[in-house]
């Protein structure tokens, strides 16, 4: 089967290159003047020929407030739901249309930055920053077929933009809670030579994570955050681009033991530390027709765990830390055969290590979990096609085969269909595709502890199948809608059985609906609206998986005059099932529905200085998006920015 993939690959290859050099003699790329996105299709591509389900967020569209609350951010997204343990610094989750939030990648300009150290190689939002981000592309559905292992659900990618102008910002905040924040953003252009770089600083007290509406929690957990971001770019000329960018980040969080009554813990702490480092090399040849995109990543990630004994727990202590490495070799090939067809051929190989300590005391002795530093290698070897017939059709195709050093192959496919109707402003898109995920170093390595296996050196990747469906329809110039259905089936999902260790045993099924509505009312007013209807199934025992809403939804209203902008933000979760691990066994319980609303407003005095103001949670709800962990009330920020240049 090797030999077959391998000569079928070259063979596609070989076809499109020579086809390519043919069209070369016949007519020139066409180029895009429109929004764009990447994510999609690896590609700059426009929204309207884009077949996956996509939403985009502008960071220049969303409150300066926001930069370090992904529970705000995702919130306005259809098919994303966001759940977090207590306030910000506390363990979050993204599920995309119900996924675990394992299985969503979550990337940095197509650099992935998941932690490989992590129980099941999730993304750390300790670390979620928009320094130097231009806008996040969330897409869903099913992307192995592009970007390989970890991406059943989706892809979150956070797209820098490039430094283009020369700038100078400043902005401050402070506000309830004692929350303060500060950044500085700097941009410089010299014709062939550009750069920027961004510096932030975050600190908040927080409320307790343990919700402080059980008794015994009254201590509040804070969260700070430095973070630096440079990016330089350099035109060596028309043909060749170079581009590099540094993100360092370090966090601190307060955490608490559990959730539930007396879950305090004052002096339970999480240090982080991230650095990432991207390079990357643009080289065109024949005449634009053939871009070649060299893309090198190197990140190192580190967190220390540290619970001194207290007054609570004079006999309890922790100690832990967990260190990690990733690299990453991506050698893209586009190939723009005509304004009809264009292709992608390309490789990637990855290596992932990790290794971490933790040792816990308590009154019945010592307990130590030693993971000695492990590695796992993954390549791979990709094909897309993106063909339009006709000028109103986009035809998509895509296969992918991945081999790792310790399960072996993946193969993955994706078909994608975007049908426009310009006369009435319409398209109908269609995707269908397959992902898997390689097992984590912990699911793997794992060492036998006293109550018997952890990790499984037999593990297979986990797999699904998933397909969608969508209608999207433009009525003038003041109002658009779109409507999708998805189903989506995992099976080989890994879960973790006490006394056996981990094996693949899970099937899940996930289906449900996603609208979204644009709107434009008068000269100055605009609006958003979503809605999203979630069944997601636990096909073992036919359960509701856990922290899922079957239905949420937002609305968003802005008016926008000359020298200000003012935002009103209504959120609504459902009723979802969680577990109260407090009682013996766990008991089901459910979490109440929530309305969330917020106002943000800007005002601008002057040509370089704007004030701000944000009050979220404006009528103090009471909420948990964990069972067991506080949420804070009503809170205003105030801050100002400033435009030195």
């Amino acid at each position: 089967m090797k030999k077959y993939l391998s000569a079928l690959f070259l063979f596609m290859f070989l076809s499109f290159f020579l086809s390519g050099l043919q069209a070369a003699n016949q007519d020139k790329p066409t180029k895009i003047h429109h929004e764009i996105v990447v994510t999609a299709t690896r590609l700059e591509t426009p929204v309207k020929e884009t077949a996956s389900a996509i939403t985009i967020l502008k960071t220049e569209e969303l409150s300066p407030f926001r930069n370090l609350q992904p529970e705000a951010l995702f919130s306005q997204s259809p098919g994303a739901f966001y759940a977090q343990a207590g306030p910000t610094g506390g363990t979050g989750s993204l599920f995309i249309r119900g996924a675990n939030s394992e299985h969503t990648l979550f990337m940095i300009d197509g650099l992935e930055i998941n932690d490989p150290i992590s129980p099941a190689r999730s993304y750390n939002f300790n670390l979620f920053n928009l320094n130097l981000i231009d806008r996040i592309e969330i897409l869903r559905g099913p992307q192995s077929t592009l970007y390989g292992s970890d991406a059943l659900a989706g892809v979150v990618n956070l797209v820098t933009n490039d430094p283009e102008k020369k700038e100078a910002e400043l902005f401050g905040s402070f506000g309830s809670l004692r929350t303060w924040q500060g950044n500085f953003k700097l941009a410089e252009n010299f014709g062939r030579l550009a750069f920027q770089l961004q510096a932030g600083l975050f600190n908040t007290r927080g409320v307790s994570a343990a919700s402080q509406n059980l008794p015994g929690n009254t201590e509040p957990d804070g969260f700070g955050q430095q973070s630096l971001a440079f990016k330089i770019k350099y035109r060596f000329s028309d043909n060749i681009f170079f581009s590099w960018q540094t993100r360092a980040l370090q966090a601190r969080a307060d955490l608490d033991s559990f959730g539930g009554p007396y879950g305090d813990d004052p002096n339970y702490t999480q240090k982080t530390r991230f650095l990432f480092n991207r390079a990357e090399i643009n080289y065109f040849l024949l005449n634009h027709r053939w871009e070649q995109k060299l893309i090198l990543g190197l990140e190192k990630s580190r967190r220390d765990n540290c619970n001194e004994p207290d007054d609570l727990h004079p006999g309890e202590s922790e100690i832990a830390f967990y260190r990690s490495t990733f690299f990453k070799l991506d050698w893209q090939n586009n190939f723009y055969i005509s304004s009809q067809q264009t292709a992608v051929f390309g490789f990637e190989y990855k290596k992932e290590a990790g290794q971490s300590d933790d040792t816990y005391t308590s009154p019945y002795g010592i307990y130590n979990s030693n993971f000695p530093e492990k590695a796992a290698q993954l390549t791979a070897i990709y094909f897309q096609d993106i063909w339009k017939p006709v000028n109103r059709l986009s035809l998509i195709s895509g296969l992918r085969l991945d081999h790792h050093q310790q399960f072996g192959q993946a193969l993955t496919y994706r078909l994608a269909a975007n049908l426009e109707f310009p006369e009435i402003e319409a398209r109908i898109r269609a995707t269908l595709g397959t992902g898997f995920k390689a097992p984590s170093l912990y699911q793997l390595y794992a060492p036998q502890s006293i109550y018997g296996p952890i990790g499984n050196s037999d593990l297979k990747a986990e797999k699904n199948l998933g397909w969608d469906v969508g209608f999207e329809k433009k009525f003038s110039n003041w109002i658009s809608f779109s409507l999708g259905y998805f189903q989506t089936r995992y099976h080989n999902l890994i879960e973790f059985y006490f006394g056996s260790g981990y094996a693949n045993v899970g099937q899940v099924l996930t289906r449900g609906i996603e609208a979204s509505l644009n709107f434009h009312l008068l000269p100055g007013i605009d609006g958003r609206l979503g809605w999203t209807q979630l069944k997601a199934l636990n096909l073992d025992d036919r359960s509701e998986l856990l922290r899922r809403p079957r239905g949420s939804g937002f609305l968003s209203l802005g008016y926008k005059k000359s020298q200000g902008i003012i935002t009103a933000e209504i959120n609504y979760l459902g009723p979802r099932k969680d577990l109260d691990y407090c009682s013996v066994p766990p008991s089901l319980v459910t979490l109440h529905q929530a309305f969330l609303s917020s106002v943000y407003f800007a005002y601008e005095v002057s040509p370089k200085a704007e004030f701000l103001i944000q009050v979220a949670n404006i009528f103090n709800t009471k909420y948990e998006l964990i069972y067991g962990y506080g949420m804070p009330g009503s809170t205003i920020s105030a801050g100002f920015r400033l435009k030195l240049f």
